[in-house]
């Protein structure tokens, strides 16, 4: 009777278990201490609500760099970057991105100075996070529609970018990307903002909605991350259409864009 054999784990996998746990205890742990001290001091010395929230962006941009520096030096993971600059040029865009893993919004923000993001609203109940959501003034994902809309406005004519998910939640388990919503289409036909594509590239099928921490890949992670050329409003929307053709319109555009650009990832190849 043959018998299945069981791979072996090397000390290198061992080691990046050990390494992933600590990373996202220090990940909690220091949004916490952010939330406790950094954020309330800047409320006592910066009356100005937007000015404020700028900063606050800043702190979240620069601890994200420090965490990717952490994740690249322990072994667990590590970004690259192709044509960066259309990000960091950017103003008054949509960041759109596919979201195939928990650390997508990580990698992409500690590429950036300040970013506004559409979050999870479970963000602002979570005890380590939901300090750092608030300071930042980041929008909820489950805001009246209204409401979303007009914070939206008024961030993008600051000359803020906004980053969102299209999927609004991570991509399934070898899929190379979910069901998209039509929360950028909508946001993009009230504001005629431009969209800025990122695409997010990893070389394992990890760290998925419902896959818990250590169930840690056979190697290293690598990001990729692909920043395409501007989708321009006008160039991408028909106006003479009806808005709801519009808008599924726009998000048939988005979806086929991706799906483009990931063509050679593990969903397709799962190597």
């Amino acid at each position: 009777m043959q018998t299945t054999q069981i791979p072996r784990k090397n000390l290198n996998w061992y080691w990046r278990l050990v390494g992933t746990g600590v990373a996202f205890s220090t990940f909690g742990v220091g949004g916490l201490i952010m939330a406790l001290t950094i954020f309330p001091a800047m409320m006592l010395i910066l009356r100005d609500r937007a000015k404020r929230r700028k900063y606050a962006q800043l702190v979240i941009c620069r601890g994200f760099r420090l965490f990717v520096w952490m994740l690249d030096h322990i072994g667990v993971a590590d970004v690259q970057t192709q044509h960066i600059q259309r990000l960091r040029d950017a103003k008054g865009c949509l960041i759109i991105a596919n979201h195939p893993t928990l650390l997508d919004v990580v990698m992409i923000v500690s590429q950036l100075d300040r970013c506004q993001c559409v979050v999870k609203h479970e963000l602002f109940r979570n005890p380590f996070l939901f300090g750092v959501v608030r300071a930042a003034g980041f929008i909820r994902n489950d805001d009246n529609p209204e409401n979303l809309i007009t914070q939206a406005r008024h961030h993008l004519g600051s000359g803020a970018n906004i980053m969102i998910f299209p999927e609004g939640t991570r991509t399934p388990s070898h899929q190379k990307i979910g069901k998209l919503q039509r929360g950028v289409a909508n946001i993009a036909i009230e504001t005629q903002a431009d969209l800025i594509p990122v695409i997010v590239h990893c070389n394992h099928d990890t760290l998925k909605k419902g896959v818990p921490w250590y169930r840690i890949p056979p190697s290293k992670i690598r990001y990729r991350l692909e920043v395409g050329h501007p989708l321009l409003f006008n160039d991408i929307n028909d106006p003479d259409l009806p808005r709801a053709k519009q808008s599924r319109a726009i998000t048939r555009l988005i979806k086929d864009y991706i799906l483009d650009r990931l063509n050679n990832d593990f969903a397709g190849n799962r190597t």
